[in-house]
C-alpha cells in the first residue's frame, strides 16, 4: 500500500515538473521582439471546449483599428515585411470577436445542421513568413468558431520560412491547442501549389478544407460547406470571401451577388450573378451559387475526389493560375463548383505580395496559364495567345501526363463548359479569326472601348478584341476586304482617322478596307 502511494506521489509530481517546463517554455519562445500583443490565457478555456473571446480592446466586433500618427515611421517600416499594417494587426486579440454576419435566412437553415452528421475535416494551411499575430488569428478563429468535433485535424505547411518565430515558437504554441496540428517544415521553397499537395498527402479528414494563412472564419462557417459536399461528394465549395483591410483590420462584409469568372488573359475575376443563376435560385439568399470558377485560396472539397480528378497540377510553380486549372477540371470532367452565401470567411488582400518569384512574376503567371490553356482550353487557348503574345515564349514544361488524365477521365471539351457552365465567357464560341482586323491605309486597329464603341486606335496587345459583330462572310468580303453588316448591308469605314462607322459601301474606299490577322484569305 506504502509503495503504491509512493508511486502515485512520483507520477504526480512528475507531471507537475512537465507541466512546469511546458509554460517555462512556451513563455521563452514567445518573448520574442516581433511578438508583443499575443493572448495566451485562452489555453484553459480551449481545454473546456468553450468559445472564447477578448472583451473589448482594438478591432473588436471586426472594427478597423487606426495606428497614431506619431507611429507612421514604425507602421510604414512593418508594412513592408508583409504588406498589411503590422502594428494593427499586432494590437488585435488573436481571438478577436465578430460579428455574425449571415443574413437571416441562413442563420434560420443553420437549425437544420444540428441533427447531421458531417464528414471530419483536415484543414491544410500553407504560410511563408507569415507573420506571428495574423497566423494565430487564422488558427484561433478557426477553433474559436468551428465544430471543434469536426475538425481532425489542422495541417500547416511551412514553405521554407526564415522568421525564428515560426520554428520552435510556433512548435511550442501550437502543442496547447485543443485539436491536432501538424506542422510540417519544408526542406526547400516549393510555392503554394506544390506546398498544399504536401499537406494534402498526410491528411487524414474525409473532406479537405484549403485556407490562407491570413483569413478570419466566422459563425456557422464549415458547417453549409460540408453539407453540400455530403450531399454530392463531387461539389467543391468554397465560402463567400470576405474583406479584411490591410490597412486597419477592418472586417468588410463583400456582396452575395458575386460569382467567379476570367477574362482573356485567364485572370481570375469577380462578376455579378447573371439573372439565369439567380433564377435557378428562385432568387433564395441562402441558396448556394453555381460559380463558372472559383478563387482558389479558400475552398472545400472531398479528399478521395480531389485526388480522382487529378489534385493539382505539379507541373505549375509558385501559386497563380491554379483556380481555373482546378475551376475548368471540376467542370468539365463530372463534377461542380459553388459559392455558399451562408459560409464567410474574411481575408487579408494585400495590394501586392511580399514575396519574389523564381524567374520573375511573368514568367510564373504565363507558365501556370499556359498549362491550363494547352490541357484544357482546345482551340480556345489560342484567345489566350493572342490577347497575350509574351505567353507564348514561355516554356510551360511537359503536359502530356495532364492531357492523358483529361483523356482517362473522358471529360467534356472546352466548347461544352462555355455553351452549358459559362455562356457569359467573354470568349465567343464560334468565331471567323483571331488576331489584329488592321486597316492598311491608316496602319490603325479596330478595338472596342469601355463604352462598347468602335474605333479605330494605334495597334496593340492590351486587349479590346471585338467579338462576333454579325459581320458578312460572303465572297465580296474576301475578295475586297470589306466588312460587310448583315442586317443593313452597310460597310464599316473610318471616321476623322479615329471614328468607325457604318457607311453606304464602296469598295475603292481606302477606309473601307481591312486585313484580319490570322485569316487565310
Amino acid at each position: 500500500m506504502r509503495n503504491r502511494m509512493e508511486i502515485c506521489r512520483i507520477i504526480v509530481l512528475t507531471s507537475i515538473v512537465w507541466m512546469m517546463i511546458d509554460v517555462i517554455m512556451l513563455f521563452y519562445f514567445l518573448d520574442t521582439s516581433s511578438v508583443k500583443f499575443v493572448s495566451i490565457f485562452v489555453f484553459s478555456k480551449f481545454r473546456k471546449n468553450q468559445t472564447s473571446f477578448a472583451k473589448g480592446g482594438p478591432g473588436e466586433m471586426g472594427s478597423p483599428v487606426n495606428i497614431d500618427p506619431a507611429f507612421e515611421k514604425e507602421r510604414a517600416e512593418k508594412f513592408l515585411l508583409n504588406q498589411f499594417n503590422l502594428m494593427a494587426s499586432d494590437m488585435i486579440s488573436v481571438n478577436r470577436s465578430l460579428p455574425d454576419y449571415r443574413s437571416s435566412k441562413c442563420r434560420e437553415s443553420s437549425y437544420r445542421y444540428k441533427n447531421m452528421q458531417f464528414p471530419t475535416v483536415s484543414v491544410i494551411i500553407v504560410f511563408h513568413n507569415e507573420a506571428w499575430s495574423t497566423l494565430l488569428r487564422t488558427l484561433h478563429s478557426l477553433i474559436n468558431r468551428s465544430p471543434i468535433y469536426l475538425i481532425k485535424e489542422i495541417i500547416l505547411v511551412d514553405d521554407l520560412s526564415d522568421r525564428p518565430y515560426l520554428k520552435k515558437p510556433l512548435g511550442a504554441y501550437i502543442y496547447r491547442l485543443p485539436v491536432a496540428v501538424n506542422l510540417i517544415h519544408l526542406p526547400e521553397r516549393s510555392g503554394l501549389i506544390r506546398a498544399r499537395l504536401e499537406g494534402a498527402k498526410v491528411a487524414k479528414g474525409k473532406v479537405l478544407v484549403f485556407l490562407d494563412a491570413h483569413v478570419e472564419t466566422t459563425e456557422g462557417w464549415l458547417e453549409p460547406l460540408l453539407s453540400r459536399i455530403q450531399e454530392d461528394r463531387k461539389r467543391i465549395v468554397a465560402p463567400i470571401i470576405d474583406v479584411i483591410s490591410d490597412d486597419t483590420f477592418e472586417y468588410i462584409t463583400a456582396s452575395e451577388s458575386t460569382w467567379g469568372g476570367f477574362n482573356w488573359q485567364l485572370n481570375f475575376r469577380w462578376y455579378q450573378v447573371p439573372s439565369r443563376e439567380m433564377e435557378r435560385r428562385n432568387h433564395d439568399r441562402a441558396s448556394p451559387i453555381q460559380t463558372p470558377t472559383i478563387a482558389g485560396g479558400l475552398f472545400a472539397v472531398d479528399r478521395q475526389f480531389f485526388y480522382d480528378i487529378g489534385s493539382y497540377d505539379e507541373g505549375m510553380v509558385v501559386w497563380g493560375g491554379e483556380n481555373l486549372e482546378i475551376s475548368f477540371r471540376a467542370w468539365m470532367c463530372g463534377g461542380s463548383l459553388e459559392i455558399h452565401p451562408c459560409s464567410r470567411v474574411g481575408h487579408v488582400f494585400r495590394k501586392q505580395t511580399p514575396y519574389t518569384f523564381p524567374g520573375g512574376t511573368s514568367y510564373v503567371i504565363y507558365h501556370n496559364a499556359a498549362r491550363t490553356a494547352e490541357v484544357w482550353m482546345d482551340e480556345y487557348k489560342y484567345f489566350f495567345y493572342n490577347i497575350s503574345p509574351a505567353a507564348r515564349g514561355v516554356d510551360f514544361g511537359d503536359v502530356t501526363k495532364r492531357k492523358i488524365l483529361r483523356e482517362n477521365l473522358q471529360c467534356n471539351s472546352f466548347r461544352w463548359y462555355l455553351e452549358n457552365i459559362y455562356p457569359e465567357a467573354p470568349i465567343p464560341k464560334d468565331f471567323l479569326s483571331l488576331g489584329k482586323i488592321i486597316n492598311p491605309f491608316t496602319k490603325k486597329c479596330m478595338e472596342i472601348d469601355h463604352q462598347k464603341t468602335l474605333k479605330a486606335n494605334q495597334c496593340h496587345n492590351f486587349g479590346g478584341m471585338v467579338p462576333n459583330l454579325g459581320f458578312s462572310k460572303n465572297e465580296k468580303f474576301f475578295q475586297a476586304k470589306i466588312l460587310r453588316h448583315r442586317s443593313s448591308s452597310k460597310c464599316l469605314e473610318i471616321i476623322a482617322f479615329e471614328k468607325i462607322e457604318l457607311a453606304d459601301c464602296d469598295y475603292n474606299r481606302d477606309l473601307q478596307k481591312w486585313e484580319l490577322e490570322g485569316l487565310k484569305l
